[in-house]
């Protein structure tokens, strides 16, 4: 997938997710909280999942798209780790067809997100990705209230 077609398929608006967002945990992954392999459904055919993950004792959220069979094209890391040159919350996109192999090297600074609840952040991700969501949230059980 070249940045032509990552655009397109993000600007595409008739995506959809229909089924409802609940987090799990996993031993093995304890303490983090996820939702994975949820369908984005789409008229150019691609078999498009999100995974989002949250860490209450970090505070970090992660929001992750790929493709089955190719990889990572979008990602929205909010108060996680620093990829410079941006903070703690950025977004990493497909800029190259190598991207998916590189886990999206390409970061934007997405700072104003820092802080927001775990709800408004996926809702204003679905927003920016042209995403309707037609089932319920169900933020995970945390200490600290879903965010």
């Amino acid at each position: 997938m070249d940045r032509a077609e990552f655009e397109a398929l993000r600007d595409l608006p008739d995506k959809v997710i229909e089924e409802d967002i609940r987090f799990s945990r996993k031993k093995n992954l304890s303490p983090l909280h996820t939702a994975e392999d949820i369908r984005i459904k789409n008229g150019l055919g691609y078999d498009l999942r999100l995974t989002v993950k949250v860490n209450p004792e970090t505070g970090s959220r992660n929001f992750n798209v790929h493709i089955s069979g190719l990889g990572p094209i979008c990602r929205l890391d909010v108060d996680d780790q620093v990829h410079h040159p941006a903070g703690r919350s950025h977004k990493h996109s497909l800029m190259k067809s190598s991207c998916p192999d590189s886990n999206l090297p390409y970061v934007e600074d997405r700072g104003g997100e820092s802080g927001r609840p775990l709800e408004v952040l996926f809702r204003r991700f679905c927003g920016l990705a042209n995403i309707e969501h037609r089932g319920q949230f169900f933020p995970p059980e945390t200490n600290g209230g879903g965010t």
